[in-house]
Order: C-alpha cells, then sequence, then structure tokens
C-alpha cells in the first residue's frame, strides 16, 4: 500500500510539473507582450523628447500606462505563486472564484491559439476543501480540450465552462467541440499513463490525477461523455 501510494504521489507530482510549465509558457506570453508595449511607451517618449515635442501630458499618460502594466505584471507573479503553493488545509472556496482565476491563466494563451472561451456561471457556489488542487484539476481539463482542439479540424474553436448549483451540489462542466472522446476508448481516458498523444506529447496522468483530485481528495465524482461531436467533462463536487 504504501508503494501504491508513493507512485501514486509522484504521478500527482508529474502533472502539477507539466501544468505549471503550462503556466509558464502563458505567463511568458503575457509579459511578452506586455514588455512589448512598454518598450514602445519608452520609445515614444524619446522621440518626442528629440523633437521637442514632449509636453507633461504625454509624460503623464505614458506613466500611468506603464505603471498598469507594472501591476499587471506584479499580479501574474503573485496568482502563479499562490496557485503553486500546496494547500496546507481545508478552506471555505467559492467554485466560479477559482474558476475566473483558472480562465485567467489560459485565457490569452488560448486566444492565441486560435480557441475561444465561453463561460456560463449561472450561480456560484461554496464548498469547502483546497482550492488550488481544484484548481489544478480544472486547468488539466481546460489543456487536456485545448490539446484535443489543435489536433481537430474544428473550424471555428471553442471550450465553453459552465457552472451551476445542481441537487445540493456544485456542477462544473467543459466542452469542447474538437470532435468528442472515441467511443473504443473512453472508458479507459481516466487511466494512469493512458494516452492517445504521439510519443513524447502527453503523459497520460493529467485526466488520471484530476479524477483522483476531483474523487478522492474532494469527495466528488468526474465524468465525460460526448455530446453531438463535443466532448463534456463534468464535476459534481
Amino acid at each position: 500500500m504504501e508503494e501504491l501510494r508513493n507512485k501514486e504521489l509522484l504521478l500527482v507530482h508529474q502533472g502539477r510539473m507539466t501544468a505549471m510549465g503550462e503556466m509558464l509558457a502563458n505567463i511568458a506570453h503575457q509579459w511578452r507582450q506586455s514588455l512589448n508595449v512598454m518598450g514602445l511607451l519608452i520609445q515614444q517618449l524619446g522621440l518626442f523628447s528629440e523633437s521637442d515635442c514632449l509636453d507633461k501630458q504625454l509624460v503623464d499618460v505614458n506613466v500611468e500606462k506603464a505603471m498598469g502594466i507594472l501591476k499587471h505584471l506584479s499580479q501574474t507573479i503573485d496568482d502563479f505563486r499562490t496557485f503553486s503553493e500546496p494547500d496546507r488545509e481545508k478552506i471555505p472556496f467559492r467554485i466560479n472564484q477559482v474558476l475566473e482565476k483558472t480562465l485567467k491563466f489560459v485565457g490569452e494563451l488560448f486566444t492565441h491559439q486560435g480557441i475561444s472561451i465561453k463561460s456560463d456561471f449561472v450561480q456560484d457556489s461554496q464548498v469547502t476543501g483546497f482550492p488550488n488542487e481544484f484548481s489544478q484539476a480544472l486547468l488539466n481539463l481546460l489543456l487536456n480540450a485545448r490539446d484535443a482542439l489543435v489536433e481537430s479540424r474544428t473550424g471555428n474553436k471553442w471550450i465553453k465552462v459552465s457552472s451551476r448549483p445542481e441537487n445540493g451540489r456544485a456542477v462544473v462542466t467543459i466542452t469542447d467541440n474538437g470532435g468528442g472522446v472515441d467511443e473504443n476508448i473512453i472508458d479507459k481516458i481516466f487511466d494512469p499513463y493512458f494516452t492517445t498523444k504521439k510519443l513524447g506529447k502527453g503523459s497520460g496522468i493529467e485526466l488520471f490525477m484530476s479524477k483522483n483530485i476531483i474523487e478522492r481528495n474532494r469527495g466528488g465524482h468526474l465524468s465525460v461523455r460526448n455530446i453531438k461531436k463535443c466532448a463534456e467533462f463534468r464535476i459534481e463536487v
């Protein structure tokens, strides 16, 4: 039992590193864009100064924009640090708040990859548990949906995230129009190390880890089904 537990912990750690790697790529993309804008603001001040057209209003506007960018970059670091810290104890948290934070991490990256995110949060629910682990499970499902869309030939690629209370539980669904899951393997996709990706493109532990987080640590349920060539992952907690 101890050996199995150690293997399970290793899988969770590997999945967490994979998710954090994706998040770092997203953060790098956000920072690069922000730094480019700051560079343009500084260059503009230099050009106007050389042509003796620099005035206080332009300086104030550019300083305000630059400070806004710096605040955004600082907030990005804080958000990532909060996510990467392990949960120490169960605390009450709002489902929609965690959803919004997780979508914020991947929003710009998905848009850059031609994927739109639709959100439908009917009503918020409060649960007690580990918010960072729940966020990681959500992130794994979102990245899985992203990968399915990237590999598909779908024209208008989208992911829809819905949240609502149902029969006293919080229900979150993540749906993508990437063609759905092959019915021949749909019962296996939560198995550890099972993957349909090419060698080196996927470890096959992300969905397993999400199910483990939701069902073992949260006492919930994670399932998947196909709906009109769309894959829908459903979380109940």
